[in-house]
């Protein structure tokens, strides 16, 4: 299952809000009482998680006066409306119910998209419309079909701040446990299991039960005993204890840090939402969604940022569609910006009121990050290609002649000039891009390894920097060029033959990139650069000695990434 769009009317800050979904993975991102934790609380009125009801009851709905947008005068109806998309394939258990009860008798394709609109009024029961790819269905038929997807789990939501509340005491402490939820194979091998302990465990407790009617046998009111096992241990989701294992030393969950105790329990939400999406012997399955409240509380920004990356491309490789609010720049889809939801609350005469979406399109992608950032759109746009890389090492490059560079040095296929695999080599468009120090921490935290490259004539500029960031010059920094006028910069690296061939065949763009005009001299410099670069491309018989003063820096590169 996946939620297409949302569309929410006089419910707390949200009077008339509407959002569109974009792949599988989107973050809710804004200042404090934007509206985020409103929308979970919105999503969860219709997508249940199951697994957190039972023992520790149901969560509360909506209680009219308190929830309706409380500006809105006339009292309008509480209406949340769901856009959902069922597919054949990963949800059967939906797909082929509403085909049955709306007695469908042609074919709807691999999916469809069910629109499920939920109304509360004061003083008046909930009511239920149902779309059926844009055809209402007759209420009879919507009311079945909302009690079928009301009483399945169709998400798994996680509250980051309610970490270890979930748990058992064994042993004289409490056990953060998890719940395991088994495909259709395995349960009915936990079936006949099951009978065999219920009769052992029968057997076992008729003393008990003797034992316990005796004492109660001293009242004056008489009670009949019976011992019964619970189901709910005894069925397809089994809490199971969490151990980790760190140097060889298993330590329980409760018992690791909570940033820890978090991760460990989205994942285990990932895991079975993946099972289920993958269940074919499940007939009755339904592939829920994944709601996540804040999943970088508890964790240091290095760690944000690889867990970011985690469940991000989880996301993507699985095929599930997770949902999270965050204050992290490092939760944000960077792959995708636009799948990024940004909220902001509208000023009525200096008041907050409605809660609307900040248009985050092409032109606006850096929005959420700027927010959160502090820092101005301008500061993003060289940045835009490496914020958006795909893969999690990078070499990041002043411009993209120095990429072209690398990317045909390697192409060349000789020893020790080579990219390493699973690397993006990523221009961010001048030095200047550097100076911003909170900007570029961010951008190298989204990274598992990066080399950071820049001119030699922009050492003295930027070697700070580097140093305040923590960054080892040669290992995680590398100055190209070499200490020699007009050498300081990635040209100073190419054989001598090359630059001789350009600079007598262009003696006057030579002379121009001297010039006191600075606009000239940009132009001119750029243009060598360019003719400097085909020049060398065009070259036969490369070998070792034509690249060797480019040996330092491919050792460096091969350095960074073993």
């Amino acid at each position: 299952m996946k939620l297409k769009s949302l569309h929410i009317r006089n419910f707390r800050t949200l009077e008339d809000f509407k959002v569109e979904l974009q792949g599988d993975f989107s973050s809710i991102s804004g200042k404090n009482n934007a509206g985020k934790t409103t929308i979970i609380k919105a999503l969860q009125q219709l997508l249940k998680d199951t697994t957190k009801q039972g023992w520790w009851g149901e969560r509360e709905g909506i209680a009219y006066a308190s929830a309706k947008t409380q500006w809105v005068k006339d009292s309008p109806p509480i209406e949340i409306e769901y856009s959902l998309i069922f597919s054949k394939l990963t949800d059967p258990g939906i797909y082929n119910f509403v085909i049955k009860i709306a007695e469908i008798d042609h074919d709807l394709g691999d999916e469809f998209v069910l629109k499920v609109i939920l109304r509360h009024q004061e003083k008046e029961d909930l009511k239920q419309d149902v779309y059926l790819n844009e055809n209402q269905l007759e209420k009879y038929v919507a009311v079945e079909i909302y009690k079928r997807i009301e009483s399945s789990t169709l998400a798994f939501f996680h509250n980051s701040a309610e970490v270890g509340l979930n748990g058992i005491f064994s042993g004289g402490a409490m056990r953060l446990v998890q719940e395991l939820m088994f495909s259709g194979d395995e349960r009915k091998e936990l079936e006949a299991e099951q009978e065999r302990l219920k009769k052992k465990v029968k057997k076992l407790a008729g003393k008990h039960r003797a034992e316990l009617s005796g004492l109660l046998g001293r009242l004056e009111e008489k009670y009949d005993v019976e011992l019964t096992v619970f189901d709910r241990y005894l069925s397809g989701n089994v809490p199971l204890g969490i151990n980790l294992k760190d140097k060889n030393l298993e330590v329980p969950l409760s018992e690791w840090g909570t940033g820890t105790q978090n991760r460990t329990h989205i994942m285990m939400s990932i895991l079975q939402a993946n099972k289920i999406k993958n269940d074919t012997s499940d007939l009755n399955r339904v592939s829920p969604i994944i709601l996540i409240e804040e999943p970088e509380s508890f964790l240091h920004p290095s760690a944000q940022a690889e867990f970011g990356r985690v469940i991000r491309s989880l996301s993507r490789d699985l095929g599930i569609q997770i949902i999270i609010t965050t204050h992290s720049p490092y939760m944000l889809c960077q792959e995708f910006p636009e799948s990024n939801i940004l909220l902001d609350r509208k000023l009525f005469r200096g008041t907050p009121k409605q809660t609307e979406v900040v248009p985050v399109e092409s032109s606006s992608w850096m929005s959420p990050f700027s927010q959160i950032l502090g820092l101005d759109h301008e500061s993003f746009e060289p940045w835009q290609k490496v914020i958006g890389a795909r893969k999690d090492n990078a070499i990041l490059v002043e411009g993209i002649i120095d990429k072209e560079y690398l990317e045909h040095i390697s192409s060349l296929n000789i020893p020790g000039f080579s990219l390493p695999e699973g690397i993006e080599v990523l221009p961010y468009q001048g030095k200047d891009s550097l100076k911003n120090s909170i900007l570029l921490k961010f951008v190298l935290d989204k990274f598992d390894k990066s080399l950071v490259t820049f001119d030699l004539d922009a050492h003295n500029e930027l070697s700070r920097i580097m140093s305040n960031l923590g960054l080892t010059e040669g290992t995680d920094y590398f100055a190209v060029g070499i200490d020699e006028p007009g050498k300081n910069c990635i040209e100073g690296l190419l054989p001598p033959n090359v630059i001789s061939a350009v600079y007598s065949k262009n003696y006057s763009l030579a002379m121009k990139s001297s010039s006191p005009n600075p606009a000239d001299r940009k132009s001119a410099k750029n243009e060598l650069k360019r003719l400097l670069l085909e020049e060398f491309k065009k070259q036969h018989n490369i070998g070792k000695p034509e690249l060797s003063g480019f040996k330092k820096l491919f050792t460096a590169i091969s350095n960074k990434f073993k």
